[in-house]
């Protein structure tokens, strides 16, 4: 990525965890002999996690820009508190002017601020914090605290913690959209999207569609990579499934034309009028953990 050879100042966190930055831009470097990862605190966005001795299981566009104003391409891009357009959300209050509001909220647009680290012979753990601001204030009237919990071992988690700070209850929606690297569309097969039809899904085409029975846990197998990635989530009420294929991909500046062959988006959501209410003092916690095994 065009922010490594970029980098002005490098400060050693753990054994483990090196805060690094590059172009102004503040990213973690998670270096273990279980797994490296990437993360970037504009957004709190996970850039890469390679267990050791596998292929990357997180796809990121050679495209993305690194700018702090733009969400990145690629990687486990976070929609909070809504997911697609704001003004088809039914967690956005009806506010004067929603069109120039953040598609996919606006938490995947700031920059977060580093809670705290720590890393062990097992793992690495990291955890960033959201609070408001206000621009935030101006999108979403509601008092929060957000924290995105990041536990790198064999296995990825991220925990995206909704805290409610304030004195009255609210609603949110949101995604961890996730992209997978692929070997290639027809070396894949999805199992899990409906627990009504046990039946795997294939990558034939653009897709663009909401599973609202998944199970648990969702496995991607790469038969062309001899691998198997298991998604368990929580806290979701929904799969949302994307590739944008040849056209869709070329539509996006920030994507190359034949990047949708390597990437496949499975994305636990909570979407619809089915958003989680957060009292006040309460939180709520979305959920993913990756684990890859061979097949």
């Amino acid at each position: 990525m065009s922010y490594r050879n970029t980098i002005t100042d490098q400060l050693p966190l753990t054994e483990h965890i090196n805060l690094v930055t590059s172009k102004g831009l503040k990213y973690l470097h998670i270096t273990h002999p279980k797994a490296q990862a990437r993360i970037s605190l504009f957004g709190a966005h996970l850039l890469s996690f390679t267990p050791a001795n596998s292929a990357p299981v997180i796809w990121m566009s050679g495209d993305a820009i690194f700018n702090g104003v733009k969400a990145i391409r690629g990687g486990v891009p976070i929609c909070w508190p809504w997911f697609g357009p704001a003004k088809e959300s039914p967690t956005v209050q009806p506010l004067a002017q929603t069109k120039n509001f953040p598609s996919h909220g606006f938490a995947r647009n700031n920059h977060w601020q580093l809670l705290d680290s720590q890393s062990t012979a097992d793992s690495c753990r990291v955890r960033l914090q959201l609070m408001p601001s206000p621009e935030a204030k101006r999108l979403w009237l509601h008092d929060f605290n957000l924290i995105a919990e990041f536990i790198i071992s064999e296995s990825l988690t991220l925990n995206l913690i909704t805290e409610n700070t304030g004195n009255s209850s609210f609603d949110y929606g949101g995604a961890l959209h996730s992209y997978f690297q692929i070997s290639q569309p027809d070396a894949i097969q999805v199992h899990g999207l409906d627990n009504n039809n046990p039946a795997p899904r294939a990558l034939t085409g653009d897709v663009d569609i909401i599973c609202e029975n998944p199970a648990t846990t969702i496995t991607l197998e790469d038969n062309q990579l001899q691998r198997r990635i298991d998604i368990n989530n929580e806290g979701n009420n929904a799969m949302v499934v994307w590739n944008p294929w040849q056209a869709g991909a070329k539509a996006f500046a920030d994507m190359p034309d034949d990047g949708y062959q390597t990437m496949f988006c499975l994305e636990p959501a909570i979407i619809g009028k089915k958003a989680v209410t957060v009292a006040p003092g309460t939180s709520h916690t979305l959920t993913t953990k990756l684990s890859v095994t061979a097949l």
